[in-house]
C-alpha cells in the first residue's frame, strides 16, 4: 500500500527529525532502498547534515556542478538517496532525468510552495506545480511537510492534495466536508501545543505574551 499524505506543522517543530523517523521505520520494514528529499534551495546543507546527524543516513546533494561532471549519466538512477533543491528540479532538463527514476520514498520540504490556482475552468500551474505532477507517479511513498498547507485559497488546498493522491477529492465542497468531519486521510495537523513527551507532559512551554507599558524621556521623545 502506498503512504501518502501532508503534514502541516507549526515551523521549527521538527520536521527533519519526522522525516528521518518514517524514513527509518520504513527502511527497517524493509519497504525503502531510494529515497529523494525536495527541499528549498537555502535549507539543503541543513538536511543533509541532520539526516547524517540524527539518524546516521548518507545523502548526496545534486545540483547543476554535479550533473556537469556526470555528464552523459542519470545522476538520479546511480544514487539512492538524493537531496535537491525544488527550484534546481523544476528546470526542464532537470526533469527529464528524474523522469526516468523511480523512487520508494519522496520527501517535499515547504510543499506549499508547489502551487497551482484556478480561474474559472482555467488552471494556472507553476513550475513546481509540474515538479509535483511529475513526482507523484514514479514514488511509492510521498510526504509532504508544510506550516502553511491552506493559506486561504480552498481550490489551491484542493490542487497540492491532488499531488498526492489525484482525483481524491473531485471539488472543494468535497474537501471541505472531509476537513469539517476530521477525517481526511492525507492532512495530518501537528501543532506544538500538542506534542508531549514520554510522561505526557508538554514539550514546549506555553507562550505568555504581555504587553509593558514605559514611559518615554524628553529626549526619547525628540
Amino acid at each position: 500500500p502506498r503512504i501518502r499524505f501532508l503534514l502541516a506543522d507549526d515551523p521549527g517543530a521538527g520536521k527533519t527529525i519526522i522525516a528521518g523517523l518514517l524514513l527509518k521505520e520504513l527502511k527497517y520494514r524493509g519497504l525503502v532502498e531510494r529515497t529523494l528529499i525536495v527541499v528549498p534551495g537555502h535549507l539543503k546543507d541543513q538536511w543533509l547534515r541532520e539526516m547524517k546527524e540524527r539518524f546516521g543516513e548518507n545523502f548526496s546533494i545534486i545540483d547543476r556542478n554535479v550533473m556537469n561532471v556526470e555528464w552523459g549519466k542519470n545522476v538520479f538512477t546511480e544514487r539512492n538517496q538524493v537531496i535537491i533543491s525544488m527550484d534546481f528540479a523544476k528546470q526542464d532538463e532537470v526533469m527529464f532525468a528524474l523522469k526516468d527514476s523511480r523512487w520508494d520514498l519522496c520527501i517535499v520540504d515547504e510543499a506549499h510552495k508547489m502551487s497551482a490556482y484556478k480561474y474559472g475552468e482555467k488552471i494556472n500551474k507553476t513550475q513546481r506545480y509540474n515538479l509535483g505532477e511529475l513526482l507523484s507517479p514514479i514514488t511509492n511513498y510521498l510526504l509532504f511537510l508544510t506550516a502553511t498547507p491552506h493559506r486561504g485559497d480552498p481550490e489551491n488546498f484542493r490542487l497540492l492534495l491532488d499531488l498526492l493522491e489525484p482525483g481524491f477529492f473531485a471539488d472543494v465542497a468535497m474537501l471541505s466536508e472531509s476537513i469539517q468531519n476530521k477525517d481526511n486521510p492525507m492532512f495530518l495537523r501537528r501543532l506544538k501545543e500538542d506534542l508531549k513527551d514520554f510522561e505526557g507532559g508538554p514539550i514546549f512551554s506555553p507562550r505568555k505574551v504581555e504587553t509593558v507599558k514605559y514611559c518615554l524621556s524628553d529626549d526619547e521623545k525628540t
